[in-house]
This record gives structure tokens, C-alpha cells and sequence, in this order.
């Protein structure tokens, strides 16, 4: 389209407001599909010529439009800003009224860079835009500009820029000071004036106590170490003091740093930044959700040893494994050799905690169950082996497929006097407890040569067991009595629909579904209204569906002892910390 074009259609449609804003959310979608982009030069050669006032159009836009949508607009404006002529006065009214409307969106970063090109354009206009943030009552609007103002001193007013920024420190205004911290990461500087701003940011730590400011300094350093590699050994330094005990609002900061980061942190940096999570509290879960992309990071990157500390740090304040969804996903499909060491390694520490966090981390398993291997490396001797052992019975009771299998790998190396303790287990209280699921899998270890012998022993071992059983069934003393079995059913079924209908109050079903109680039959009708008030019948047929699981048959017949058994194995120590 042909820029007079844009021009006549723009101020046939500028008699309103709303009207020209329709206008720009039109055109500005027919240019995404056109190689012809006319809409900016158009839009600031009206303004210029003062055909049309933009700036106080846009002033007036409404979020809540539904005669143009207000994202098209702000792009469509953030790119014109650059070139139009207008006061910073009106620019600044216009684009906190723009903030305002767009909240906390994400889409309005971009006013910042466009005010900050648009002050550039004239050498007046840093100045200007600065004295009139400061000179506003409402100050918390108009001071997330500061910055921008600041940005766009060229490099050849780089002293002023640093001697405005100094000026703002010193600013009672919290706010104002935390734009100023942050803009001296910002600041192009050389190598000379690079000793002034780490000075400034360095000399000012100690005095600030605000959250929101010593966040921005923390920004500050980081930028500055980014563009200023020799720095980071003061850095260093610095932070362990700036560092310590933290509040949640600098931890927030600390996480998105080192999750999100595009400066290349040397790793003492790094690590130093990490140990702080140990002070994260369960409850701000923004910062631990940046922990957890941090994690996956560091895993994919094969820095184990760092996903170990930092993730031992964080369980022991407190976190689930359920906050920590993306690790979780990454260990249980991409990484299971760091999965079987961590396995391994908690379970030898016996600390109940990170015992607690590998049956978090394998609860909510659906479909195929895991199989796990243990780190043997860490299991040199007979008792760490047997120990271990023990722990996965007891902590991963209700998970057999992964506590059998994790077992079987440790006695693929062991002597002959610990691979029948292991086999014992395997047998008791697991195979017993799950024969359908355990006589499954170890069908298929025989089937793939994984401890096929061992297998086949605790197989016929069970063979065994069930042939007693059914030798003995039918003696009469061991049977109860038909009415007593009778009731039992009548007593079972009364508390399962009672605990059916409990469970069905306030059920979501109850809001997306009708219930019906079908008295026979195996279909159900209703009438559905056409459009012409004829009522059809339409009837729907019943189809059935199946859900099972395997209940641990020990928990029937001998409850008692397989609850302290699986107490004994959870709670017990090496022999020798026994007494420490």
C-alpha cells in the first residue's frame, strides 16, 4: 500500500478517536501480510505536520476496546515514537497511561526502549524527561522511565549520564534510587570510566537497606561483570557479604539471574549465588519455579555435583518434589544415571528427608512403572548394600517394580551370604505382597537374561508358597462360616457406597454431567430440543470400563507385622552411627 494511501485512509477515519485507533489496528494488520511497511512513516509524518495528535489520541486508548485491539496499538505506537515531535511532557503522561492500562503484561517492555530511543533523538530531552519524573507527586508511575532517560545520554555525554545517575542515589525516594542502581549496569561505558561505576555500585551496597534497591544493585553488578570480565574477582567479594541472608525479594532476583542467565557467570560466582537457595522458603513458589529451570539446566549441562547440593539445600528447608515439576520430568526421562546416583546416595544417608524425596519424586509415576539401578560405585561394602536395601523396601514398599528392580542390580555383585538377604527381601515382603505385578517383571528379567537365575529361584519359590496355600484350603477349620462371609460383603458394600457418596459431594463431575440411576437395562434416553421445539429421543448405550490395582495382599494377612517391618527399615541407621 502506497504511503499517501495510508495517509488519506488515516485521516478519513481521524474525524474520532476510536475511529482513527480502528484505523491502526486495521492497517497495522494488513502490513504483517504486506512487504510494504508504511503505517510508521504515515502515522508520524500526520503527527509532525499536526493533521492528527497522536500522542494525545493514544493518551486516550481503552484496554477494554472492542473496536481494535489495544497490543496492536502500543506496537504500532512504540515504533512511531523514535520520530515524533512532540514534548517529553505529553510522551511521559501518554505512555504511564499505556503502563497503567496494560498492568502487569509483559508486552509493554517495549515503551521503555522506545521512550529511551525517542529521547536520544534530541539532546534536550534526557534532561528534560529527568526533571520532570522527579518533579511528578505521583512518582511511582512516572519513575520506571528514569532508566530510559538515563539510557539515552549518548556516549559522548557519557559523564553526564554518570553524574545524573550519582545525583539519583542520592535521592530519599527508594524508587528513584533502585532506577539509578540499575541504570549504572547499563551505562556504555569505557574502561576508565568503568573503575567510577563499580565504585558507585560497591560504595553505595553498604548503606542501602531497601529490598527493591538492593535488587537492583544486585542487577547492576551482574550486568556490569557481564560487560567487564576483569571485575569479577572484586565481584566475588563483594557478594559474599552482599549476599548473605537475603530477603525474598533479592532471592527472586539471585534465582532469575542464574535460571535465566545471558552473562557467562564464572562458576565461584555461580556457586555462590546457588547456595543462597538454602534460605528459600516453601511458600515463594515464583522463586522456586526459577530454581527448577535453573536444575534442569544444570543437569543437561552434566554438572551433576551442583544439581546435588543445590537440590539437598532446598529439601531440607522444605520443598516438595512436587513444586519442582520440570526436574522431575527431566530425571525420571532423560537422566536416569544421575536418577539412580541420587537414588542411591539418599537412601544410603538414610536422612529421612531425602528418603522422603525419592518416594515424592516416583508418587505421582503413571502408566509403565520405573526400573531402577543402583549406583554400585557407592555401595563397596556387604553392609552399605544390605542398608540400602532395607531403605528401598521401606520407602518404596508401594512402588515394587522400582524397589525390586534396584535391588536385583545390587546382587548382581555381591557375596553369596548378601545375595540370599537381598533374595529374602525380594521374596518377603515384596513378592508376597505383589505376586500379579512382581511375577510380571520378573518374568521379563528371565526373558532378557537380568538376573535369570534369581528370578527363576523366587519364582518357583512362590509356586511353592501357593501350592501349600492350596493344599490346605479346603480344610473346614480354616473356612468361616457362610453367614459370617455374608455379612462381611453386606457391611463392606454399605461402606463403599457410603464412602462413594461422601466422596461425590461437590464433585467436579457434578458440575459438567447429570447423574442417572439406571433401575435396569443397560442404555440410557433423554430428549433433546430442536430447533423448531420438536422434541427426539435419542438413547445412549451403557459402555463398561475396567480400572485395577494390586493392594500388598501382606497388609491383609498380616498387617501388623509388615507395618513395623517397613517402620524398622525406614527408621534404622548404619551400625556404625548407631551410637554417633
Amino acid at each position: 500500500m502506497l504511503l499517501e494511501e495510508t495517509k488519506a485512509r488515516l485521516l478519513d477515519a481521524s474525524e474520532t478517536a476510536e475511529g482513527l485507533l480502528a484505523q491502526i489496528d486495521d492497517l497495522y494488520v494488513e502490513e504483517i501480510q504486506s512487504e510494504d511497511k508504511v503505517l510508521k512513516d504515515a502515522l508520524f509524518q500526520l503527527h509532525n505536520a499536526r493533521e492528527i495528535d497522536l500522542v494525545e489520541i493514544i493518551r486516550g486508548v481503552d484496554k477494554s476496546s472492542n473496536r481494535y485491539d489495544f497490543f496492536t496499538i502500543l506496537h504500532a505506537f512504540e515504533s512511531t515514537l523514535p520520530s515524533l515531535d512532540a514534548s517529553v511532557e505529553d510522551v511521559l503522561r501518554c505512555l504511564v497511561h499505556l503502563t497503567h492500562q496494560a498492568g502487569r503484561d509483559l508486552a509493554i517492555g517495549g515503551v521503555y526502549q522506545a521512550f529511551e530511543r525517542f529521547c536520544s533523538v534530541e539532546a534536550h530531552r534526557p534532561g528534560d524527561s529527568i526533571g520532570f519524573i522527579l518533579a511528578q507527586s505521583e512518582l511511582s508511575a512516572y519513575a520506571p522511565f528514569l532508566s530510559s532517560s538515563i539510557l539515552a545520554y549518548g556516549s559522548d555525554r557519557m559523564t553526564d549520564a554518570i553524574q545524573t545517575t550519582e545525583n539519583l542515589i542520592a535521592n530519599r525516594n527508594e524508587m528513584v534510587r533502585s532506577q539509578a542502581y540499575f541504570t549504572l549496569g547499563k551505562l556504555d561505558v569505557d574502561e576508565t570510566q568503568a573503575n567510577l561505576i563499580w565504585e558507585l555500585l560497591s560504595g553505595s551496597a553498604e548503606g542501602e537497606h531497601e529490598s527493591d534497591s538492593r535488587s537492583s544493585i544486585l542487577r547492576a553488578v551482574i550486568n556490569f561483570g557481564g560487560a567487564f570480565p576483569s571485575y569479577w574477582s572484586q565481584i566475588e567479594h563483594f557478594l559474599l557479604r552482599f549476599v548473605e541472608g537475603a530477603p525474598p525479594e533479592v532471592l527472586y532476583v539471585i534465582s532469575h539471574i542464574v535460571a535465566f542467565q545471558r552473562i557467562d557467570l564464572p562458576e565461584e560466582v555461580l556457586g555462590l549465588l546457588v547456595k543462597q537457595f538454602a534460605n528459600v522458603s516453601p511458600e515463594h513458589q515464583g522463586i522456586i519455579d526459577n530454581v527448577d529451570h535453573l536444575l534442569v539446566n544444570l543437569a543437561r549441562k552434566g554438572a551433576s555435583s551442583l544439581v546435588l547440593e543445590l537440590l539437598e539445600s532446598i529439601l531440607a528447608v522444605g520443598v516438595k518434589f512436587s513444586q519442582l515439576d520440570d526436574l522431575s520430568r527431566e530425571l525420571l526421562s532423560k537422566h536416569r544415571e544421575l536418577l539412580n546416583h541420587v537414588v542411591t546416595k539418599w537412601f544410603l544417608s538414610g536422612d529421612r528427608v531425602l528418603c522422603h524425596g525419592v518416594l515424592d519424586l516416583l508418587r505421582d509415576v503413571t502408566g509403565k512403572d520405573i526400573e531402577l539401578n543402583a549406583d554400585v560405585a557407592m555401595l563397596d561394602d556387604e553392609v552399605k548394600q544390605v542398608f540400602v536395601s532395607h531403605k528401598v523396601v521401606g520407602w518404596l514398599f508401594t512402588r515394587p517394580i522400582a524397589a525390586a528392580s534396584f535391588i536385583l542390580s545390587i546382587s548382581e555383585s555381591t557375596s553369596k551370604t548378601t545375595r540370599e538377604e537381598l533374595e529374602r527381601l525380594l521374596y518377603e515382603p515384596l513378592l508376597l505382597s505383589y505376586p500379579r505385578e512382581l511375577k510380571r517383571f520378573l518374568r521379563s528379567c528371565i526373558d532378557r537374561g537380568f538376573q535369570a537365575h534369581t528370578c527363576e529361584q523366587l519364582l518357583a519359590k512362590l509356586q511353592a508358597y501357593h501350592s501349600d496355600i492350596e493344599k490346605v484350603s479346603e480344610l473346614k477349620e480354616l473356612k468361616a462360616p457362610r453367614e459370617n462371609i455374608s455379612l462381611y460383603w453386606k457391611e463392606s458394600n454399605k461402606s463403599m457406597q457410603a464412602a462413594y457418596e461422601d466422596s461425590s459431594k461437590g464433585s467436579f463431575l457434578d458440575l459438567i454431567a447429570t447423574k442417572q440411576t439406571l433401575l435396569y437395562g443397560n442404555s440410557s434416553f433423554y430428549y433433546m430440543q430442536l430447533g423448531d421445539g420438536e422434541q427426539v429421543r435419542q438413547e445412549v448405550q451403557m459402555q463398561p470400563f475396567s480400572y485395577s490395582t494390586e493392594l500388598p495382599r501382606l497388609n491383609v494377612l498380616d498387617p501388623e507385622s509388615l507395618d513395623y517391618t517397613l517402620r524398622v527399615y525406614r527408621c534404622e541407621r548404619m551400625k556404625n552411627e548407631a551410637n554417633s
